[in-house]
């Protein structure tokens, strides 16, 4: 240990590996630390003693229960001494958001909110805040809001500390629960129960239908909609992601689709069957062929658009050699939403707001049929 350089301010580095040590010949715990000096970019290494016997925050138990996937939000400001410690919108300008658009739609998080030197003052002596991020949204040019709850001083540890454990210095950044839960143990302090509760694997992550109000849920069950509600429905549904929808169906009389959405340079004629394992007779497909044939030739006249076609049930059956048959006689491509699929892409658009968008969505037409992972992947990256 005698080898290793003690620094008077080694939290102003920029550590990359961080370890506790036993010395050999005092027995003695050491925090160890390498990091570059952003001054000069000079490599050091160095010790900070460390506490031997610290109370565990945790009980076996309730470490079981906290889920290997969980992560901690960290955000960090210096514009204000109580910044974190009041509820609030905290906003961050001119600042990618990409490192944490994957919680948009996992709220609540358990978050921290840390005081360091940014551009203003240095505030990192303060005691970091225990938070609840209630919601994370992002603007049309990508600046991250997040909608936080206070709930208690993380006493007994500075921010700066903190931040040295962790080595980061970033103004927001996700980390391992696993691993701040091993700092808040070497500083012997006990998370909130309400803050620790969003880490458990015995939690889950909202459902995503908790999002979607009764009105659209309605779809799911057959027995209690008709038809015709059926596809107001699915109408309501393509308006709220962002389509220009022609209703047609029982909006007016005639052989008709039962709509037509627009967007961008392409539309989508769909029909829909409130119906479960629906299979395309030979009287539904005629149907939907001379749909596609009459209103491809009737766009394309007046519109430099591309055509595809959708179907919409409850679920299908034995539907691929079909649907391949009206592609090929069309030359136009098809696709099948499920209403359970439908809703979940109503729950992207909520979630995701300005991030979810329609230019994406033709990669969805290339799916046969559109599953909830398809969507996922689509939209992973928002």
């Amino acid at each position: 240990m005698e080898n290793f350089k003690l620094l008077k301010d080694p939290w102003k580095y920029r550590f990359y590996e961080v370890r506790r040590l036993e010395c050999p010949k005092c027995h003695g715990i050491f925090n160890y630390y390498k990091g570059v000096s952003p001054k000069s970019g000079k490599i050091s290494e160095f010790t900070i003693p460390g506490k031997r016997d610290v109370k565990d925050v945790t009980t076996e138990a309730e470490r079981e229960t906290i889920s290997k996937e969980s992560e901690v939000l960290i955000l960090t400001t210096d514009w204000e001494v109580d910044y974190w410690d009041k509820d609030r919108l905290a906003r961050y300008t001119s600042v990618d958001a990409k490192s944490i658009t994957h919680l948009v739609g996992k709220t609540p998080v358990a978050g921290i909110g840390v005081y360091s030197k940014i551009r203003r003052r240095d505030l990192s002596n303060l005691e970091p805040s225990f938070l609840v991020v209630k919601g994370i949204n992002i603007n049309e040019i990508g600046e991250p809001y997040f909608d936080i709850h206070y709930i208690d001083k993380m006493h007994g540890i500075k921010s700066k500390e903190f931040l040295r454990e962790i080595g980061e210095r970033k103004l927001f950044f996700t980390l391992p629960a696993e691993r701040v839960l091993e700092i808040l143990k070497q500083f012997n302090i006990s998370p909130p129960a309400e803050w620790l509760e969003l880490l458990r694997s015995t939690k889950k992550t909202n459902d995503w239908k908790d999002w979607i109000g009764r009105h659209f849920l309605g779809i799911l069950d057959k027995s209690s909609i008709g038809n015709e509600e059926f596809e107001d429905r699915i109408a309501e549904i393509f308006k709220a992601l962002g389509f220009e929808v022609e209703q047609l169906g029982h909006k007016i009389k005639g052989e008709y689709p039962d709509g037509i959405v627009y967007w961008g340079d392409y539309a989508i004629i769909y029909d829909c069957k409130n119906r479960e394992n629906y299979y395309l007779n030979a009287d539904d497909k005629r149907a939907l062929k001379e749909y596609v044939e009459n209103y491809k030739k009737k766009l394309q006249q007046s519109k430099n658009i591309r055509i595809f076609f959708a179907i919409i049930a409850h679920s299908f059956e034995n539907f691929d050699d079909k649907i391949a048959e009206i592609e090929r006689e069309t030359l136009t491509k098809g696709v099948l939403f499920t209403s359970n699929t439908m809703l979940y892409l109503l729950y992207k658009k909520l979630a995701l707001g300005v991030n979810f968008s329609l230019n994406d969505f033709e990669k969805l037409i290339l799916s046969k049929p559109v599953t909830i992972e398809i969507i996922d992947k689509v939209y992973s990256d928002k």
